[in-house]
């Protein structure tokens, strides 16, 4: 069983230190406590230090640049148990309607193994992440003249004419399937 590792933010551990790593294919949106529903991102890793293993279940939330771990209640385990309790976790994610896959991190050498674990957004602090700032959706007006086009903001009344608009387009998109 997994539980939430509330102090953690962010993974600050050497690349040459994690044997094993699963990432999802796509995002997918889920809410947890304290944050608004949002597209995360899902990883499973084993990170071993001597005879010991820590599994990690994390996801990152995109809207709000953040990581949440969990790991196993028993915290540490022996080389031993590794393999049932990664196992544990890989189905904890997949449970949640994720889809692993292998990254293949082993097989990289150590030089792309540090590279690559330093991009990936559980290993990173907000601070580093880029910020995307929202863009305002511009709309060309049609009713002047083709060369004198000027970009305006939407307005309500344009929001609802596109709305109506694209239900139709959908509605006639679905009657000729």
């Amino acid at each position: 069983m997994f539980v939430q590792h509330n102090e953690l933010k962010k993974l600050q551990v050497p690349a040459e230190k994690i044997t094993h790593l699963h990432s999802a294919s796509s995002s997918i949106q889920l809410s947890f406590s304290g944050y608004s529903p949002q597209l995360c991102q899902a990883y499973l890793l084993q990170i071993t230090g001597g005879n010991k293993v820590l599994i990690i279940v994390a996801f990152y939330l995109a809207e709000s640049c953040c990581s949440i771990f969990f790991v196993p209640e028993s915290g540490e385990l022996p080389l031993a148990d590794a393999e049932k309790v990664y196992e544990e976790g890989y189905c904890f994610i997949e449970s949640m309607g994720f889809f692993l896959n292998e990254t293949d991190y082993h097989l990289l050498s150590a030089k792309k193994k540090k590279t690559y674990w330093s991009t990936l957004p559980i290993c990173q602090s907000t601070q580093e992440l880029p910020q995307v700032k929202p863009v305002k959706p511009v709309v060309k007006s049609t009713e002047e003249p083709a060369e004198k086009s000027v970009e305006k903001p939407l307005v309500d009344n344009d929001i609802d004419s596109l709305r109506i608009r694209s239900r139709k387009s959908l509605g006639r998109f679905f009657a000729a399937m």
